[in-house]
């Protein structure tokens, strides 16, 4: 399974509307938690100035599935989103752990 990023810009009112809003992109959060697809996610900065959400999937289609559906994007707080490719390389949910890499030797002489 790969990682990826889930970054979305945040509209200039945000802060303002986001209650309306956010018990419906919770439970979708959730659902999708509870599924395995999305490992955590959340507001970005303080004060808030961008949300990034971490996928694990072999299926990013699943992740834009998610935004499409999310609240927050179809009412327009979040203003544009992407998904990216996060290659995680060390700590126990790395996805591609790397404990240690060769160096090869060169030659000083």
């Amino acid at each position: 399974m790969a990682h990826y990023l889930l970054l979305y810009q945040l509209s200039a009112d945000y802060l303002q509307r986001r209650a309306e809003f956010r018990d419906a992109h919770l439970q979708l959060a959730w659902q999708v938690a509870d599924q395995g697809l999305l490992l955590v996610g959340g507001a970005v900065g303080d004060p808030i100035e961008s949300a990034m959400l971490l996928f694990q999937t072999d299926e990013p289609d699943r992740i834009a599935a998610f935004a499409c559906a999310d609240p927050y994007v179809q009412q327009g707080l979040v203003t544009s989103w992407r998904i990216v490719p996060w290659l995680t390389v060390a700590g126990p949910l790395a996805a591609t752990p790397l404990k240690s890499v060769a160096i090869p030797a060169t030659d000083a002489s």
